[in-house]
């Protein structure tokens, strides 16, 4: 994974709307190229704080798509079908149509967590009524993402034009626009929580188990479960405040990763960050290149390949994946 992990982060360096070579890259890397050279502002203004955040953003939506799927034992959660997607949306419309990002760059994000915190505060609070069902807390995050989703529908049906179409690019998914300035808060809030959930990996395996069963490894089953869900929002309010929303990472990565190294989460965990860090640039490289000069959000990419790879773990399974 970490060998993989390099290849595609260099190949992200290398390919884009304008090809550079892998020697100039390494050049501009270690500084050995004049500082007014395009290439080193290329490499080091654009595609390196670019890549990085794919890097990041992929490991991150990863891992909270893991968890989710552990905690609430069923392989079709991820953090957008639980509803967290719905706030954050409703939160960029109203950052764009009422024109909030003219006040700071760092509005948008703001909103956009105030979003999402608002849905994984109703989503927790519908479920522990039934004590963390996995269904009732799937069925009222698609809910609350149906009620968000119409919300933001009748803000862009009385707002302008102009409005609509910035905050449909960034509801989409796209690093073309994100702040650079995020990128260190983003980088650490994430690979803490990364590193948090990892380390409770025996944790989840207990709670993966009936509550009885769990309960005899003296674990206390809804106040982990609490634990370990708001990491995962945290995680996943961090990604999507920085570049909006990706789809069907979290649901895609630790599908494959499952039949790679098996159900542990100790390992599949870690596992899925690394998958998830060399496959979001990989896809954010695609987006560059497969309509050049003309780049497309990275979302647009991700959701084809879930698409696909849905239609086929449909066709192959025994009915194990859909309950």
């Amino acid at each position: 994974m970490l060998i993989l992990l390099i290849i595609v982060f260099l190949f992200s360096l290398v390919y884009g709307l304008n090809e550079v070579s892998f020697i100039k890259v390494l050049k501009a890397l270690l500084g050995n190229v004049s500082t007014g050279d395009t290439v080193v502002m290329i490499i080091k203004q654009v595609r390196l704080p670019r890549t990085i955040m794919a890097c990041i953003v992929g490991a991150g939506l990863s891992v909270s798509g893991c968890v989710f799927q552990a905690i609430l034992k069923n392989p079709l959660a991820d953090p957008f079908t639980l509803g967290i997607s719905g706030g954050a949306a409703l939160g960029v419309a109203i950052a764009f149509v009422f024109g909030f990002q003219s006040v700071t760059n760092f509005f948008v994000p703001f909103c956009a967590f105030i979003g999402m915190a608002i849905s994984v505060i109703v989503v927790y609070l519908v479920s522990i009524r039934r004590r963390f069902s996995s269904k009732t807390m799937i069925l009222s995050g698609v809910v609350v993402s149906y009620i968000f989703s119409s919300a933001v529908m009748l803000l862009f049906a009385l707002s302008p034009s102009n409005s609509v179409q910035t905050a449909f690019m960034w509801l989409i998914g796209d690093f073309s626009n994100f702040d650079e300035r995020l990128l260190p808060f983003i980088t650490v809030v994430i690979l803490a929580s990364i590193i948090i959930l990892s380390l409770f990996g025996n944790v989840i395996n207990a709670v993966c188990f009936s509550d009885e069963k769990s309960k005899t490894f003296g674990i206390h089953i809804a106040k982990n479960i609490t634990f370990l869900f708001f990491t995962a929002s945290i995680i996943t309010a961090a990604t999507v405040s920085a570049c909006g929303i990706i789809g069907f990472i979290g649901l895609m990565i630790p599908h494959a990763m499952r039949k790679i190294v098996g159900m542990n989460n100790v390992f599949l965990i870690p596992v899925s960050a690394f998958s998830g860090a060399f496959f979001l640039p990989l896809c954010d490289s695609l987006s560059r290149i497969l309509f050049s000069p003309v780049s497309i959000p990275i979302g647009i990419i991700t959701n084809m390949i879930g698409g696909f790879f849905f239609v086929c773990l449909l066709l192959k399974s025994d009915g194990t994946y859909i309950k």
